[in-house]
């Protein structure tokens, strides 16, 4: 059901939704969201190159757009697992990019992305343990030289941690499972003290990078985008500020592991309510950035053109998180972004541009 065209401006991240990495182009990274009754509803902007947002009953998709195979193997995923968090949209992504209906490229990007995430993991776990031992005092060379992987490293991080939860007044069966739960929670950000840091945290590093290339197109390149440009670097600043403070505090939290344990009914919630709230700041920015990685080997006209299309789904802060300023600022540069942006699909006939599709799929490529 097509509710009809709204002026998108979300007080809250929830409200704003997760974005969606389909192909087709009139719905790449388009937002889902929980609506009334709890029911999945789908944000897209700029329908037939109107100014609204339209909300549209999430099982309605299929039957208004010409979707991808792709595509509606993700819709039939995100209906049957009800999925709504970034999070949550991330695994359904990988799934469908995985059995490779976006290209072999995107499903290599998939596998890859999910052995990387086990061993991000695996490395999490493995430091906070070691980070446990030492605030109690109980670092072991013994157990570095054995290998936590071996028997005997084993033995010996089972006989560490048990005098590490007598320390912490914790039975040894509590204190691994907050463990556990402490790295399923900081894994995709990462540790200060690891070698590689964590998704979430490449992210903010590709953001900072996207942001300074913005800045330098808009300021070198004369062109009816160049506003457009200087709005995306605004809101990527915006976001790269937010984003910088939670993991300042984020990280002073994660690092005090004996407090963290000892007043866990407190300082876990803000932890894990860290992590969640900056895989909803980044989340779409990394189609954001791999869409304009790839415009990089392309010349000016082409990326005045990504830059158009970015606009149309840069991921905007919600009210309560955005300056006074950004939504007006974002409403004057639709005027400059009409001048100049092109059509992906005429949804009205359901025709394919699969030149877009193509470019969609070399950017799943990048950041799946």
């Amino acid at each position: 059901m097509l509710k009809g065209a709204i002026e998108y401006a979300p007080s809250t991240f929830e409200e704003r939704g997760a974005a969606v990495a389909f192909t087709t182009p009139l719905l790449s990274q388009t937002r889902v969201r929980r609506g009334e009754r709890s029911k999945l509803e789908v944000l897209i902007p700029s329908l037939s190159e109107g100014m609204g947002t339209y909300v549209v009953a999430w099982k309605s998709v299929p039957e208004m757009v010409s979707m991808t195979m792709h595509d509606r193997y993700l819709h039939d995923l995100i209906v049957k697992e009800e999925a709504c968090s970034p999070q949550e949209i991330r695994r359904a992504t990988l799934k469908a990019a995985r059995r490779g209906l976006a290209g072999p490229q995107a499903a290599q990007a998939a596998r890859r992305a999910l052995e990387e995430d086990e061993e991000q993991g695996t490395l999490t776990h493995y430091l906070l343990l070691l980070a446990i031992l030492k605030a109690v005092g109980l670092e072991s060379p013994e157990m570095l030289k054995a290998g936590i992987g071996t028997e005997e490293g084993q033995r010996l991080t089972r006989q560490l941690m048990a005098r590490a939860a007598d320390s912490l007044k914790l039975e040894a069966n509590l204190l691994y499972a907050r463990l556990a739960e402490i790295a399923a929670a900081v894994a995709p950000v990462g540790l200060t003290q690891s070698p590689k840091p964590g998704r979430l945290l490449r992210g903010m590093q590709e953001l900072k990078a996207f942001r300074q290339s913005m800045t330098s197109w808009s300021n070198e390149v004369p062109s009816d985008a160049a506003p457009v440009a200087a709005f995306c670097a605004d809101v990527a600043q915006h976001t790269i500020g937010i984003g910088e403070k939670l993991l300042t505090d984020f990280q002073r939290r994660v690092d005090a592991i004996g407090p963290l344990m000892r007043a866990w009914e407190t300082e876990f919630v803000v932890i894990r309510s860290h992590a969640q709230r900056m895989a909803w700041l980044l989340d779409g920015w990394s189609h954001v950035t791999a869409a304009w990685d790839v415009a990089q080997t392309e010349d000016r006209h082409q990326q005045a053109a990504t830059i158009n299309d970015l606009f149309r789904v840069i991921p905007l802060l919600p009210k309560k998180e955005s300056r006074e300023d950004m939504l007006g600022a974002a409403k004057r540069i639709k005027s400059v972004h009409r001048r100049s942006v092109r059509m992906l699909e005429d949804w009205r006939t359901g025709e394919m541009d699969m030149d877009s599709i193509r470019r969609i799929e070399l950017v799943k490529a990048r950041a799946p």
